[in-house]
């Protein structure tokens, strides 16, 4: 090869590189702007929370609190609501609703993954068309149902009521489908042929194989269940029932300590603590969440 194609094939290939980098660092930049768009509301409501009204209210607005206060939390915690009783709630109606949820969707995503019946395809897509309802459309048939049987005249059936509409979660249940659909039927057949009835070969065999998916459709499903406002706001008749996001809306539409206007640094230290139990479970469950949602992505 002569030195001219040996100079034009080097610098061909140190174009190659360097374009490679200007890729990854536009990539890692494209990265950076998203994340903080996305965490710019979450950084506004938490340095919200430390400022006082007239400064919340400020043109133009102060990013960065530049006389942070406690007062609003000293409020949130003495003020007229039972803020720690909306917190039971809220945890209270989440985890009931990741049970339930996990619960169903494995038995039934097992069996739409594993068990072979006429129909079975039909029936499934059929469930999956029910994503595309909108909730709004299911929460007057749901209502007459609570209230027929009664199941707001206890706090544990209010509990219920409230965890009612995901309890039958069509994600969920596609998620553990296309889970289970991974694991090898001569690994279920071993267990069978040993004696294992199928409830064993479920708990023993498929449970522990599916903790991944599990994980992330509980993340899923807690984020969902906490924030699940419109239904919650219906249901609850008192202001012991509320849960966190309907506590904190009644705060900000129901001003007080003789104010005449609804004070918005309040309602963001609401805000902020309402949203630290959330980001606590997702840290709790990151680990579980990433390996569920990469689980299958890569073969071989």
């Amino acid at each position: 090869m002569s030195n001219s194609k040996k100079r034009r094939a080097m610098d061909f290939e140190t174009y190659n590189q360097l374009m490679s980098k200007f890729a990854r660092w536009m990539g890692l930049l494209f990265l950076i702007i998203a994340a903080v768009t996305f965490l710019m509301p979450m950084y506004w409501m938490i340095t919200g929370s430390f400022k006082l009204q007239t400064v919340t209210m400020a043109v133009p607005p102060e990013f960065i609190p530049t006389n942070p206060t406690l007062e609003n939390w000293t409020r949130l915690f003495d003020g007229p609501w039972p803020v720690w009783r909306w917190v039971v709630n809220s945890i209270a109606v989440s985890l009931l609703t990741v049970v339930l949820v996990l619960a169903i969707s494995s038995l039934t995503g097992y069996g739409f993954g594993k068990k072979k019946f006429p129909g079975s395809n039909t029936l499934f897509f059929i469930l999956l068309s029910t994503m595309f309802l909108p909730s709004q459309v299911m929460l007057i048939p749901l209502f007459l149902m609570v209230r027929a049987m009664h199941l707001t005249d206890t706090t544990l059936g209010t509990y219920f009521a409230m965890a009612l509409p995901m309890i039958s979660s069509p994600f969920g249940v596609f998620l553990i489908k296309q889970f289970c659909s991974t694991i090898p039927d001569e690994l279920l057949d071993a267990a069978r042929i040993d004696g294992a009835s199928e409830w064993r070969v479920f708990t023993d065999i498929v449970v522990p194989l599916l903790k991944p998916s599990l994980a992330a459709l509980s993340i899923f499903t807690f984020n969902q269940a906490w924030n699940f406002f419109m239904w919650h706001m219906i249901i609850a008749t008192d202001k012991t029932q509320y849960t966190i996001p309907v506590g904190v809306s009644y705060i900000a539409r129901t001003p007080a300590f003789g104010k005449a206007i609804t004070d918005i640094g309040l309602s963001m230290a609401g805000g902020t603590f309402g949203a630290f139990f959330m980001i606590v479970f997702f840290i709790a469950f990151q680990q579980y969440f990433i390996r569920g949602i990469t689980f299958g992505a890569v073969k071989g």
